[in-house]
């Protein structure tokens, strides 16, 4: 069976309607069912809609990433997330485990079973575990509307109206990839700035001195006219008109819940009160939208009550003590509380008495302004230092103390409006010097895949707020005349099973989104990056209603190039694929860089690969590690107890392990990349030619302390893109070496143990926020054959036994971990985990003699319905060094 780009997600008890759900390659938190469906609500209704829409306020919980949140599950904590869909219900993700004691030199094609990769435990600062990487497509079921049919009619006659491109998608597939069909704009993108909706010029004439901000409110991110001519502008686009509805349903299904619990995750220093913050965030965000489409004050009297137990006011439900309430020792929880409520103050300003203005500067002011000032005074806020400056820590703590200042800048009074005027100086210049390098000239994110949505989301706030409130973005955009291109590197990073996704993959996503990227698209005259996000599963957002370019018009993948190297020394990666939209065809991704300067997120893992093909990931990433576990943020110097970590050292990556010990993390591969360019057409079911080609080799052997030469890998598409060659070329005078790629498919050997049929029947976790446990209804299998050496032979065991990692090497180097502290969620006096465990991994290896020159090719080959010689034809054996575009 082959997973076809049309084919929609199952239905079942957590999806009913088969409709979108919220996008996370990262999501793992465990869920639970909210109940009945709350109150039907009466939000905007988009012309030629039905009177009322229906609620999904019961649904079960959205929450992002695969983090230590089971502490939220209680009444009232979680987080349903509705994104033209009740989000299926996720559960927590087990930890792995794996030892392969291999003599010889070892080629080990780690295969973490489906579970396994790309999902893992949150528990620590904005540093949370994931593992998302493992996904199956979607069975071949009936196509199901991604919105209830009212709805649905709405976003036509609006589009109609408007003359904007209707939706684009019909369904998503279990990893939220949009299902495309319907009466598309197959066009190449264009957006001519004429937005629907007629807003008008913006009556404020700005000085652009940040000393002279706005004066009336709403001054973040959309002024009042912009609010004004919202409701004509939903009227006539399909997507706003989807987004919108989708945004009274959360703001409904939260508006029920009880206010969210003060809860420390592992310690105050460690996650701290992050998911708490959050979460606030997500529920303001959608209340405050609410109220201002409507003036209906149950929204900010909801949202009021939320501000008063966050902020300690509340006796029966106490928030921490008053010196680390918002907990400014890990400050990213303190700026994301700090956003909550200045989008609170602004976006309802006029619903708030005297006395509850007063409240909530008071609030800002005592629990985020001050402690931020204090940091700077005491020289104590190391995430504004240049060493630690360019990640997301800089861009969220800076971004909160920004849009903070900003919004009570005029009406701050007496010692308030001191923290105030010597705040948002200080944050802005360290934005500016900092959080501004965290994109590299090629657009790669700084940290990982999965920490480009914190960094750039916060930017994003930044960025729009500055330019609302000031009327300029006093100069930060002139810091990084590349910063745009980040828009390609999420792009490029995003695969068929999930992203690329290196590295550790961050804490619970809740308020971040990847919708920065309506606001880079407008701003760079690159419409295809809004065209791309508007179908992706977190395209509902309050922000995206005035981020998104209406004009924006047709579709992304028309003539967007298939492949592209990413060539940064310290984040150099390539992407190629074989079509944008059709999820059951060939992806593959290949890191090869330095391993350091990455804010301590990074993997050893030159060399480090993934393949999607048939709607699943076959060779795929553990993401993160434990996040409270020892000194796993303090260093990434070469003997770091961080790489002591099974998932953290080379030997829990997709590359080549040489005499049982880690790479170097200081190193430079010297890589190559070619590639016919084909870029693909309208058609969605595009297929590259026969001779369309790709390929990738690196020469690695700095990171392994060795000369130029000795340890080189190259990666390459066959046969029209259709098959994948893994080719590694390994000099002699090794005493061991394995060679490593991690699976969530189980594997059977061939009698000669020559080839390994791998196979996938269930999808147990995936990247689109749910924990979808589905049978597919045909098992997709890829058969991986060892050409070379003749004498080798595959062998295959557990990545991990008795809840612990199969450690290859290294186990009695992993540090012995502490306890739990009194006051966080878990039990006091518990041992930390050192690792997360997954259970559902295996390990395909190769022992080869090390002391030999080995020549090392794996061919790896999708099973497609159907199959002709020269998907089976095997290809010839060509040195690395004389690959072209023409050698195979």
């Amino acid at each position: 069976m082959s997973v076809s780009a049309n084919q929609p997600v199952l239905r079942d008890s957590a999806n009913p309607y088969g409709m979108q759900v919220e996008q996370n390659p990262f999501n793992d938190a465990p869920a639970r069912p909210m109940g009945a469906r709350a109150p039907v609500q009466q939000p905007y209704v988009p012309a030629g809609s039905a009177n009322q829409a229906p609620s999904y306020g019961g649904a079960p919980n959205y929450a992002n990433a695969n983090a230590s949140s089971a502490h939220l599950a209680s009444a009232g904590e979680k987080q349903p997330r509705y994104a033209g869909v009740p989000a299926a219900t996720s559960k927590r993700r087990s930890i792995w485990p794996w030892v392969l004691t291999i003599l010889g030199i070892v080629v080990v094609l780690a295969i973490a079973l489906g579970v396994g990769l790309g999902v893992g435990l949150n528990q620590d600062d904005d540093k949370d575990k994931n593992l998302g990487d493992m996904n199956v497509g979607a069975a071949q079921n009936k196509m199901a509307p991604p919105f209830p049919a009212e709805v649905i009619d709405a976003a036509n006659k609006a589009s109609a109206a408007g003359k904007t491109d209707p939706l684009t998608y019909m369904a998503t597939d279990v990893y939220g990839n949009p299902m495309f069909g319907g009466n598309l704009n197959l066009a190449a993108p264009g957006a001519d700035g004429k937005q629907v909706g007629d807003c008008g010029a913006d009556p404020w004439k700005p000085t652009n001195n940040i000393n002279n901000v706005r004066p009336q409110h709403p001054r973040l991110f959309a002024p009042d006219h912009l609010w004004q001519c919202l409701p004509a502008k939903i009227n006539n686009d399909a997507y706003l008109t989807v987004w919108n509805y989708s945004i009274f349903q959360n703001a409904t299904a939260w508006s029920d819940q009880q206010p969210v619990s003060y809860d420390v995750d592992g310690g105050l220093d460690l996650s701290g009160i992050l998911d708490v913050s959050r979460i606030v965030q997500q529920r303001i965000k959608s209340w405050a939208y609410a109220y201002r489409m409507t003036r209906d004050k149950k929204w900010s009297k909801r949202a009021f009550r939320e501000l008063r137990v966050a902020a300690g006011n509340v006796t029966k439900q106490p928030f921490g003590s008053p010196a680390t309430r918002w907990n400014p020792e890990h400050f990213l929880d303190t700026a994301e509380m700090l956003t909550s409520y200045a989008i609170a103050f602004d976006w309802m300003f006029d619903a708030w008495t005297d006395k509850e203005r007063a409240e909530i500067i008071d609030w800002m002011v005592q629990y985020g302004l001050a402690p931020g000032l204090d940091l700077y005074n005491k020289n104590q806020a190391w995430w504004s230092e240049p060493a630690s400056g360019n990640g997301n820590w800089n861009c969220v703590s800076n971004g909160g103390l920004i849009v903070g200042a900003l919004a009570i800048r005029s009406e701050a009074q007496g010692s308030d409006a001191d923290v105030v005027n010597q705040i948002l100086p200080k944050a802005l210049d360290n934005f500016k010097a900092n959080c501004m390098r965290g994109v590299y000239e090629d657009g790669t994110w700084s940290e990982t895949p999965n920490y480009w949505y914190f960094g750039t989301n916060a930017h994003a706030r930044a960025l729009s707020a500055l330019e609302t409130a000031t009327g300029s973005d006093q100069g930060i955009m002139d810091q990084n005349k590349n910063w745009y291109k980040t828009g390609d590197f999420h792009m490029y990073v995003t695969g068929n099973g999930g992203m690329f996704a290196y590295g550790d993959n961050g804490p619970n996503k809740f308020a971040t989104t990847a919708n920065q990227l309506f606001l880079y698209g407008q701003k760079s005259d690159q419409p295809r990056y809004a065209l791309f996000q508007r179908d992706r599963a977190d395209a509902a957002d309050p922000l995206s209603m005035f981020w998104y370019d209406t004009s924006s018009k047709g579709a992304f993948w028309n003539g967007l190039a298939l492949d592209q190297w990413f060539n940064n020394d310290l984040g150099n990666w390539v992407s190629m694929r074989s079509s944008w939209t059709d999820m059951g065809s060939v992806f593959v991704a290949m890191k090869a860089s330095n391993a350091t300067g990455h804010q301590t997120h990074g993997d050893l893992d030159a060399g480090d690969f993934v393949i999607d093909a048939l709607g699943t990931r076959w060779a795929g990433e553990y993401g993160s590690d434990n996040y409270l576990s020892k000194d796993y943020f303090t260093s990434e110097a070469n003997d770091a107890s961080r790489w002591s970590y099974f998932r953290k050292g080379t030997q829990g990556q997709n590359t080549i392990v040489l005499d049982q010990q880690n790479q170097v993390p200081n190193c430079k591969p010297t890589n190559k990349f070619e590639s016919t360019n084909p870029k693909q057409n309208e058609k969605l079911d595009y297929a590259p030619g026969k001779d369309d080609v790709a390929y990738f080799t690196s020469d690695m052997s700095s990171c392994y302390g060795a000369p130029d030469g000795k340890i080189k890998r190259g990666i390459r598409f066959l046969n029209g893109r259709r098959q994948v060659l893994l080719q590694d070329e390994i000099q002699g005078g090794n005493k061991q070496a394995a060679w490593r790629v991690q699976t969530n498919a189980t594997v059977t050997l061939s009698d000669d143990k020559r080839t390994a049929t791998l196979e996938i029947t269930q999808v147990d976790n995936t990247n689109a926020g749910q924990q979808s446990n589905q049978t597919l209804p045909a098992p997709v299998r890829m058969v991986v054959q060892l050409l070379q050496p003749p004498q080798a032979a595959f062998a295959v065991g557990p990545a991990y036994t008795d809840n612990h990692p199969n450690y290859y090497y290294g186990a009695d180097k992993v540090p012995k971990q502490d306890t739990f502290p009194a006051g966080v969620i878990q039990k006091q006096g518990d041992t930390i985990p050192a690792e997360i465990v997954d259970n559902e991994v295996n390990i395909l290896s190769i022992e080869l003699d090390g002391a030999q020159d080995n020549n090392v090719q794996v061919l790896w080959q999708p099973q497609y319905p159907t199959m002709d010689a020269d998907d089976k034809k095997l290809p010839p054996n060509v040195p690395l060094d004389q690959w072209s575009l023409k050698s195979h």
